[in-house]
């Protein structure tokens, strides 16, 4: 132990090797090696924190916009529904052609900050595929061209390509190419409530009607697919790589009654041909509910067609100027057909306002029945210079009687025994000067001005329908409040809405927005009215197997600030069954040539819907008019019925005949054709297919017409 002591105790430290010189170099260089290692080691770690923490997602949306391309899926639009369950707008399946133009830019990337720097183009192969594009899409190369290079991570190149078209893109195999499922709408009873209906534009957009109104309800929300590039820059798009997954739109069934639509639409169409109006419109509703039955003017337009095939695709500079006056004027007659002059429309109402002034003193006892009261020899001067004249020499006319034989002169010396406080206040109750609340895009409030505002003659005027403005719609919408117990309904076209599963999600309710005169007026205005047909200037309204009620109406029109005596607007207002009305209707031609009366052009067309809406009345009653409404176009087959469960073949005209409406559109779309529908279903079990253009086993191209006629077998 104590030799062990000694040896540990006695131990000296090694030296180094080398010379004393260089030992002290590497001594005094060793602890700024070690710092320079520490500060490079602690450059390294912030540096890691700056790229995963602090700018983690911009280099990650790089790599993103480098590796993925991000794409919109649209969501399938809702259907629009009649009240009985018939597809009035439907959301076809189709596809659209996409194009990622990186793959014609060889030195594409993304700089910092998330700048894209492309270079230049490879000319000669975008070429090449615009070539080959153009000859299918039928679209110039030049535009072709522009497309394919615009400088975009995504550009659409054709949208809803049919079939033929998409087999073949599918068959040219080229990398830059991609194609979406997609929607396509379509309008399978054609020009049928075109204006109550709408359309949408390439992007799914409501432009006008109910498409517009309803656009949010009817979209959807969009979603987006996340596609990644595989290493030779072929897109991969996989469903789960969804973003956001896009929300169906609502479907709606509508208050329209397409049957009844299409009876108003042939009035219309023969009211046109036989008076030759600058138009002619005409509006059914329910009176106890507001309920708008049908709604229609002329001219009408296609919207599966907004403009001819040979202007769809082609620059305004590709067409000659034959071609371009063509194209203006096509876009003037679309201008036009759009207006839905129902609601739109402002004018002053005429004879058919003394329905208001009678049914407003019959309240205020200003009034009885029998009363006689002298309108002279068909001329009344009642001071500076005013005259109101009569088509004829009436002389003493009852009560009664002013209305049936449409007085200007009885109807204003009924007006004079209102108060003007009263009657505005009772003008305004009906709903003149204001919106229905039908909120539907346009509709004008027409024009009521207050009595501090009224001049000498106002409300003289007032009485027999001029110094006021109002819509065809509000007119018949007060008329029916005259007509139903005093009771002054909101319009409305919407009766429910349902998610895309088919679940309702809201009902619309009937809404009384006020009760304007008492039920006891309004039954003594309906016997009133029942002479205005019987013996008055409505006979030609007169119906057959029902008693109508209703007051004829011929205004003259403002040219150039004065009145024209030689055009006027005619019209017919009326309700029926006359005891409990559950039809209101008004009829209108806008300037009917020659000296005709709206008891000589409207009244007739009254008759004309009126009789064709109680027969279609009179054999629908006894049905169940509840509509299928799990079956749905989008998810064919969706019927439990063996008839809808078969297989067709695409391409091929599929067997129509005797099949319900739906089924036979459904058959046509699932064949790739584009269902057109003729005829009036009547909403009954025995409404069927009866001919069908083209025949069975035709061929049948993309996106080709199929036109079915239906009707009861």
């Amino acid at each position: 132990m104590a030799l062990l002591a000694t040896l540990l105790g006695n131990s000296q430290p090694r030296r180094l090797l080398g010379r004393p010189e260089a030992r002290e170099r590497v001594a005094s260089r060793l602890p700024w090696v070690l710092g320079f290692m520490a500060l490079w080691a602690l450059f390294i770690f912030i540096r890691l924190i700056q790229l995963q923490i602090v700018d983690h997602n911009r280099y990650r949306i790089r790599a993103e916009h480098q590796h993925t391309v991000e794409v919109p899926i649209p969501p399938v639009r809702g259907e629009l529904l009649d009240r009985r369950g018939e597809s009035l707008a439907i959301s076809l399946k189709s596809e659209s052609l996409f194009c990622t133009p990186q793959a014609f830019y060889p030195d594409y990337k993304v700089e910092k900050g998330e700048e894209r720097n492309w270079g230049n183009p490879d000319a000669k192969a975008a070429n090449e595929v615009a070539l080959k594009l153009a000859g299918i899409l039928d679209i110039p190369k030049r535009v072709m061209l522009e497309r394919l290079l615009t400088k975009k991570p995504f550009v659409w190149i054709e949208r809803q390509l049919g079939p033929s078209k998409v087999a073949a893109v599918r068959a040219l195999e080229i990398d830059s190419l991609g194609l979406l499922p997609e929607s396509s709408r379509h309008y399978p009873r054609g020009s049928l409530a075109c204006q109550i209906l709408g359309f949408t534009n390439i992007d799914g957009k409501g432009q006008l009607g109910i498409e517009q109104a309803y656009d949010e309800e009817l979209s959807g929300v969009q979603g987006t697919l996340i596609a990644p590039r595989d290493a030779k820059g072929h897109l991969l798009i996989l469903q789960e790589n969804y973003a956001k997954v896009p929300v169906n739109g609502m479907s709606m069934q509508l208050t329209i009654d397409a049957t009844i639509q299409h009876i108003v639409e042939d009035a219309l169409e023969e009211g046109v041909r036989l008076s030759h109006p600058l138009t002619a419109y005409a509006v059914v509703v329910e009176p106890n509910t507001g309920e708008i039955l049908a709604m229609a003017g002329t001219p009408t337009f296609n919207p599966n067609h907004i403009l001819p095939a040979k202007f769809m695709n082609r620059p305004m500079s590709d067409l000659n100027p034959s071609e371009r006056a063509e194209l203006k004027g096509e876009q003037e007659h679309q201008k036009f057909a759009r207006k839905v002059h129902p609601v739109e429309d402002s004018y002053e109402p005429g004879s058919t306002m003394k329905i208001f002034t009678a049914a407003i003193a019959l309240e205020q006892r200003k009034v009885h029945l029998g009363e006689k009261i002298d309108c002279g020899p068909g001329r009344w001067n009642f001071g500076n210079n005013i005259t109101v004249s009569d088509t004829h020499r009436h002389g003493v006319l009852t009560f009664e009687e002013i209305l049936t034989q449409s007085s200007n002169i009885g109807a204003a010396k009924l007006g004079l025994r209102i108060e003007p406080a009263d009657h505005y206040r009772y003008l305004r109750a009906f709903g003149f000067g204001e919106p229905t609340g039908l909120n539907f895009p346009g509709e004008t409030a027409g024009r009521l001005i207050a009595p501090d505002r009224w001049s000498f003659p106002t409300q003289i005027t007032f009485s027999f329908g001029y110094g006021l403005s109002t819509s065809p719609l509000q007119i018949l919408m007060a008329g029916c409040a005259v007509a139903n117990g005093g009771k002054l309904m909101r319009p409305y076209l919407v009766k429910d809405i349902y998610n895309d599963q088919g679940k309702l999600l809201k009902e619309t309710k009937p809404l009384l927005r006020k009760q304007v005169i008492s039920e006891e007026t309004s039954a003594l205005m309906r016997e009133v009215l029942k002479g205005v047909i019987t013996n008055g200037t409505g006979k030609k309204a007169k119906l057959e197997g029902v008693e109508a009620i209703g007051k004829t109406g011929t205004a003259r029109k403002i040219i150039d600030r004065e009145y024209d005596l030689r055009r006027h607007y005619a019209s017919f207002m009326g309700f029926f069954p006359a005891d409990k009305p559950q039809y209101g209707m008004i009829f209108m031609l806008d300037d009917p040539q020659g000296d005709v009366t709206g008891g000589d052009v409207a009244a007739p067309l009254f008759k004309k819907i009126g009789d064709a809406i109680w027969r279609y009345r009179q054999n629908s009653s006894s049905v169940d008019q509840t509509p299928d409404l799990k079956l749905s176009l989008r998810d064919w087959p969706s019927s439990e019925s063996d008839e809808a469960v078969v297989h067709v073949e695409r391409g091929r005209v599929p067997e129509l005949k005797g099949l319900a409406l739906k089924t036979a559109i459904q058959r046509i779309v699932m064949s790739g054709g584009i269902p057109e529908v003729e005829g009036s279903p009547s909403g009954n079990m025995a409404t069927r297919v009866i001919s069908q253009t083209p025949e069975a086993g035709a061929p049948l191209d993309a996106k080709m017409i199929v036109k079915i006629r239906v009707g009861s077998l």
